[in-house]
């Protein structure tokens, strides 16, 4: 009878766990310098003050940067920050910075348009996916119309459990700018 007692909650607590590792946490905001760290081929923003410390991924030097914000190692900023589990790690996700009240960044508002953007869940492309030859270069996505897809690219490397699709944001402006953009660099065949 024990080991039953045992068995069940072994499985009630992998239910728990399972199931509670989808939780996405409540927002938490920071407020400090910024601190980076480069490790290799990335770069990461260090946040802590003295209930927190977190470390996100904010670039790949030189060329690469994942948060389209400057950041001024002697300034201090307002930080919003929450975790969302991944196969059971926690992933910290940079949601706004502040500086003197003023927000400078926010993961919810496209940087170029200045719009809010619609959260969506889209398929998630694997592989080496190449532009086509009537497609624009990736600076020039970046600078006109960085969130105008309604995919993601999940790399090279996929297993049987690789996720299929994932929530991201879309800006109706840079599509509308992609759109106008195809049109005026259309190449004469």
């Amino acid at each position: 009878m024990r080991i039953l007692i045992q068995l069940l909650l072994t499985v009630a607590l992998s239910y728990v766990v399972a199931f509670a590792g989808e939780h996405v946490q409540q927002p938490v905001a920071i407020t400090t310098r910024p601190r980076f760290d480069d490790r290799g081929q990335v770069t990461y923003l260090l946040l802590s003050d003295n209930s927190h410390s977190y470390e996100l991924s904010w670039g790949m030097p030189p060329k690469i940067r994942f948060v389209p914000v400057t950041l001024d190692t002697n300034s201090i900023y307002t930080f919003t920050v929450t975790e969302r589990s991944y196969k059971g790690i926690a992933i910290p996700e940079l949601r706004r910075v502040q500086q003197e009240g003023q927000t400078i960044y926010d993961v919810e508002v496209c940087e170029i348009h200045k719009t809010k953007m619609e959260h969506k869940k889209v398929r998630i492309l694997y592989g080496l996916i190449l532009p086509g030859p009537d497609e624009p270069t990736g600076d020039a996505e970046q600078q006109l119309f960085p969130h105008r897809r309604e995919h993601s690219l999940g790399g090279c490397v996929v297993s049987s459990d690789s996720p299929k699709t994932e929530m991201i944001y879309i800006c109706t402006e840079c599509k509308k700018a992609y759109a106008r953009w195809k049109v005026e660099n259309k190449k004469i065949k």
